[in-house]
C-alpha cells in the first residue's frame, strides 16, 4: 500500500510532463490561418519538423556528430516508448491521449534523425533503448520517479527549442 501514493505521484508526474511536451509540441509552430502551406490541423507535424530541423543542425555542429546522433537516436527512442509504456498504464483518457500523442510526434522526429545511420545500427540503438526503458517501468512501482522523472525531464528538453541545446551537451557528456 505504501507503493501506491509513490505510483500516483509518478502518475501525475508523468501526465504533466507528457501535457507540457505535448502542447509544447503543438505550439512549437501554429499554422497561420493565412498561410495556405500549413494545414489548420492540430496535429504536431509541423512542431515535429522544428525539432528535427533544429536537433539535426546542433548535431552536425557538433565536432562528434557521429557519436552525437546515435546518443540522440537512443535518447529519443527510450523517450517514444516510455511514453507508449506510461500511456498503457494509465486509466485516464486525457493522459492516455497525451501520452500517445507525444510518442507519436517522438516517433517521427526519431525517423528522421536517424536516417543517416545504417540500418543495422539503428535497430541496435533501439533494441538496447527497449530493453532500457523496460527495465524502467518494471522498477517503476519499487523506485517511483527515481529513474522515470529523469528521463521525462531529458526528453522534454529534447522537445524544446529553448532547451535543447543545454540536453545536447548533457547527452554529449554521458
Amino acid at each position: 500500500m505504501s507503493d501506491r501514493p509513490r505510483l500516483i505521484l509518478l502518475l501525475v508526474f508523468g501526465v504533466l510532463s507528457a501535457l507540457l511536451i505535448s502542447s509544447q509540441l503543438a505550439s512549437a509552430q501554429k499554422p497561420a490561418a493565412a498561410d495556405p502551406q500549413k494545414p489548420a490541423r492540430g496535429d504536431t507535424t509541423w512542431a515535429a519538423l522544428d525539432v528535427t530541423a533544429a536537433l539535426n543542425n546542433a548535431i552536425n555542429e557538433s565536432k562528434e556528430s557521429d557519436a552525437l546522433r546515435e546518443k540522440v537516436v537512443r535518447r529519443i527512442s527510450e523517450c517514444s516508448l516510455m511514453y507508449g509504456g506510461l500511456s498503457t498504464q494509465t486509466s485516464n483518457p486525457e493522459s492516455k491521449k497525451g501520452y500517445v500523442q507525444a510518442q507519436e510526434g517522438t516517433m517521427e522526429v526519431e525517423a528522421t534523425i536517424a536516417k543517416p545511420l545504417q540500418t543495422q545500427k539503428r535497430l541496435e540503438l533501439e533494441e538496447a533503448a527497449r530493453r532500457s526503458v523496460a527495465y524502467m517501468l518494471r522498477g517503476m512501482k519499487a523506485q517511483g520517479e527515481k529513474e522515470v522523472g529523469p528521463l521525462l525531464k531529458s526528453c522534454k528538453a529534447l522537445n524544446d527549442l529553448n532547451e535543447m541545446k543545454t540536453a545536447l551537451q548533457e547527452l554529449a557528456r554521458q
